[in-house]
């Protein structure tokens, strides 16, 4: 079974980091595959580091890519491929062309974002005609897909991602917390991600000036990458107003998240409306309570008051009022954490994901047909 992993997309976010699980974990069960990137992105970077061999594709433009579709074609027939696993849907016409120019090659593609309109016109009824397994991330996505596209259900498949077991090399906590400044006995909780107002940042701290205030113990440490300096310096402004220097740290950015998140009582994701986020489900394996927005992929994730809590999406009274049920009670805290943890290691291991996987794939390669 030869397959093509491809991704043109130049972004640097949770899709494409997938694309480099699975290319890394096809490479580590002696099934390879060939994957082509756009030069000089991020992915091909990874790729590179990685010492995982790659190709790469220009395309003029995605409304009409015609030639970089006969040069895939090519690629396609030359090297035998027989799966082409499609990532990025700007990049799925151009796959299918290559498909119907090479006369060969079944299309997975996996869909990571929200649809919002009908897409029965002639142009999108040709496209799925050539899809031959349409994998998504959450129930609400596979409920879209029913009802938006033009495919046969038996095409879609739900496949929730896959998170790993936690690290053996765990990191000591004691030390690592002393080292940062938190307090062993606070209620800690962390927020893991890109330091953006997407991201929520903003609300985890105005949920915890209201505890604080009301004199509620919490300690706060925020954990990503800066990529907007405006916002962090709102964000910055905002806890000196309040005299919580002490209280919330930014700690940079961590290049290994998963070997931490059990140092906290609680992990927040405060995205206004997350596709699936990633970080619940990792949090949760590593037996640690979670918090995130009641929206999207998310209470699929956790189901509210048995395996984490809820708020509302924006509302940073209401995730006071979450956190201050953690903080009051730790045993019910540890309650929502084992019961998290085993629902996690059930449902998102990277295990069980990476063999529903490759059964689709199997699946796919034995209808080929040349």
């Amino acid at each position: 079974m030869k397959i093509l992993e491809i991704c043109l997309s130049s972004g640097y976010g949770g899709l494409e980091l997938y694309m480099v699980k699975v290319a890394k974990y096809l490479a580590s069960h002696a099934n390879p595959a060939k994957i082509i990137v756009k030069k000089d992105s991020f992915l091909g970077k990874c790729f590179s580091e990685q010492d995982l061999y790659h190709d790469s594709l220009s395309v003029m433009t995605h409304h009409f890519p015609v030639i970089a579709a006969l040069k895939l074609a090519k690629y396609i027939r030359t090297n035998h491929i027989d799966i082409i696993h499609v990532h990025h849907g700007k990049d799925l016409f151009l796959c299918v062309l290559a498909r119907v120019f090479a006369r060969r090659g079944k299309i997975i593609y996996t869909r990571q974002m929200t649809l919002t309109r009908y897409k029965h016109d002639i142009y999108h009824k040709f496209l799925y005609r050539n899809v031959d397994a349409y994998v998504v991330i959450t129930r609400a996505l596979y409920d879209d897909a029913v009802k938006y596209l033009p495919i046969p259900k038996d095409r879609i498949h739900l496949l929730y991602y896959g998170v790993p077991k936690p690290p053996t090399d765990i990191t000591e906590c004691t030390h690592y917390l002393r080292d940062n400044g938190l307090d062993l006995d606070s209620t800690k909780i962390a927020i893991f991600g890109r330091i953006e107002e997407i991201k929520g940042q903003h609300l985890l701290i105005e949920a915890v000036t209201r505890l604080v205030k009301k004199g509620h113990d919490a300690q706060v440490a925020i954990i990503g990458h800066v990529m907007d300096e405006k916002y962090f310096g709102q964000l910055q402004e905002k806890i000196k107003e309040n005299n919580l220097e002490e209280k919330i740290r930014y700690l940079g950015f961590h290049n290994n998240p998963v070997s931490i998140m059990h140092c906290f009582d609680a992990v927040v994701l405060a995205t206004r409306c997350e596709t699936f986020g990633l970080v619940l489900p990792e949090a949760m394996r590593a037996g640690t309570c979670v918090v995130g927005t009641d929206c999207g992929g998310v209470p699929e994730i956790i189901e509210h008051g048995e395996t984490g809590l809820l708020f509302k999406p924006d509302d940073a009274a209401d995730l006071a009022d979450k956190l201050l049920l953690l903080i009051a009670d730790k045993d019910y805290r540890m309650r929502l954490a084992n019961a998290g943890k085993v629902d996690a290691d059930g449902r998102f291991s990277e295990e069980q994901h990476y063999e529903n996987l490759k059964n689709i794939l199997s699946e796919l390669f034995s209808k080929a047909e040349y």
